[in-house]
């Protein structure tokens, strides 16, 4: 455990601070839906448990003398009445009809949270005689994706009656998993990414990135969330990557890829671009991977009009591995450097920067952000009584953000959209055609 209580916002968890009023709280809202009755006394003492346990969830944020940190608060008194206020019972929705949920969540995941003086999650709880359910939405500056999943663990463990294992309190610096480990391989490491960029941008020359945004706005709006429990289970999607000697994740990059090139095929310049979450620890020195904290990077394929889904699925794959190797190679080491100082821009000049950009068109170069969660099942200890039923995983992006995981057999999508640029209309004609895309895997099996 670090020697203070006081750490140093990351390059990530700088931008979502000095982003935040501009394009909106960046939180990570989970709509949770349980198999059976909970009591809802059980849930405030499980979340109470899990506050205690993982230390960045009492986590505010406070200005030093040049640049802004994470304090981590003692586990005391203040915190009962902060969790207080970040926990309540939310009357008036039916935890029973999932139209009713929907509704909830993207109102909710735009809810500003009080940084500088609350805790860095809220959480509503929906009774239900058979299926209660609860909202945990956290901010993004307290952990990434996986540190999500993690706390989801230590919650469903609280519920099963397991206290929530302590959660060790991080270094949040990502420059272990990226810089070169000797200065000898600089040049080499400099030399890759300039290469990689020009060959990008050769790439790229005369072809047009496809978004589903009707027009490129000058401001930030609120986000729409879209639930889509899939029609294909994950135990299908499975079977067709193995058929087709990828993994689902490529699989399932590859069917968002055609969704969105089936709507431009008289146009052959057109070009799926999608950013992938790529989770840093697998790149940190052994064992001294962190747990708990913001270590994610990504990496971008684009896909053009291919024969069929093999041949799209092969070309995705190839880039996919090419970026991963980019990693393990530690291609990213300048890029990531600089970003790593732009905390001492401070918030003032990185919000005009982050303005500037979205005014220019700039944040916006991607067809969509997609993140896969994977199995999730793995949320449940062994033995467990209480479980989740459903699992709708949902953050704030400048443009589409394609969030999915499976869970008891079901694979869950949620598609989330800035309102002013990407109208709902869009969104719903585009799970449509997803959902087109996924049901020829039948008749791709059936061929196998």
């Amino acid at each position: 455990m670090p020697a203070s209580d006081r750490l140093p916002l990351n390059r990530s968890e700088h931008l979502y601070w000095a982003g935040e009023g501009l394009y909106g709280p960046v939180n990570m809202a989970f709509m949770l839906r349980f198999t059976g009755t909970v009591p809802e006394a059980q849930v405030r003492s499980s979340l109470r448990a899990l506050v205690r346990a993982y230390p960045r969830l009492r986590g505010v944020i406070q200005p030093g003398w040049v640049r802004h940190h994470l304090r981590i608060l003692p586990d005391n008194a203040h915190v009962d009445l902060l969790f207080n206020d970040a926990y309540r019972l939310q009357p008036g929705v039916d935890a029973g009809d999932l139209k009713a949920l929907e509704a909830f969540h993207g109102p909710f995941l735009n809810e500003p949270m009080p940084l500088e003086r609350g805790l860095p999650w809220r959480a509503r709880f929906f009774p239900h005689d058979t299926t209660p359910a609860l909202m945990f939405s956290v901010h993004h500056i307290a952990g990434d994706g996986r540190s999500m999943v993690d706390a989801l663990c230590g919650l469903m463990a609280a519920l099963n009656g397991q206290p929530p294992e302590l959660c060790p309190l991080d270094s949040p610096s990502m420059l272990p998993a990226v810089l070169p480990r000797r200065w000898q391989e600089w040049p080499a490491s400099v030399a890759a990414w300039w290469r990689n960029g020009q060959a990008t941008k050769q790439f790229m020359q005369g072809r047009r990135v496809l978004s589903l945004a009707t027009h490129r706005s000058t401001e930030f709006a609120p986000t729409q969330v879209h639930h889509c429990d899939l029609h294909t289970p994950p135990q299908t999607l499975r079977k067709a990557a193995k058929a087709l000697g990828t993994s689902s994740n490529t699989l399932l990059t590859a069917l968002l890829a055609q969704t969105f090139l089936s709507q431009a095929a008289c146009d052959p310049d057109a070009v799926a671009a999608i950013r992938i979450s790529v989770d840093l620890r697998r790149y940190f020195p052994k064992g001294t991977a962190p747990r708990f904290g913001n270590h994610v990077a990504t990496v971008v394929v684009r896909a053009r009009h291919q024969p069929d889904l093999a041949h799209q699925v092969a070309d995705l794959d190839a880039q996919a591995r090419a970026g991963l190797a980019s990693y393990e190679r530690r291609e990213h080491a300048l890029p990531l450097l600089l970003y790593e100082c732009l905390p001492w821009m401070g918030k003032t000049l990185y919000s005009r920067l982050l303005l500037s950009l979205k005014r220019r068109g700039k944040l916006d170069d991607v067809s969509c952000h997609f993140t896969n969660l994977g199995d999730t099942d793995t949320v449940h200890p062994q033995g467990a009584v209480t479980r989740l039923a459903h699992m709708w995983p949902a953050t704030n992006s400048t443009g589409l953000l394609v969030a999915t995981g499976s869970l008891a057999g079901r694979q869950f999508l949620v598609l989330s959209h800035p309102q002013d640029e990407i109208p709902a209309e869009a969104v719903v004609r585009f799970r449509a055609l997803l959902e087109r895309q996924l049901q020829e895997l039948d008749t791709l099996l059936a061929a196998t």
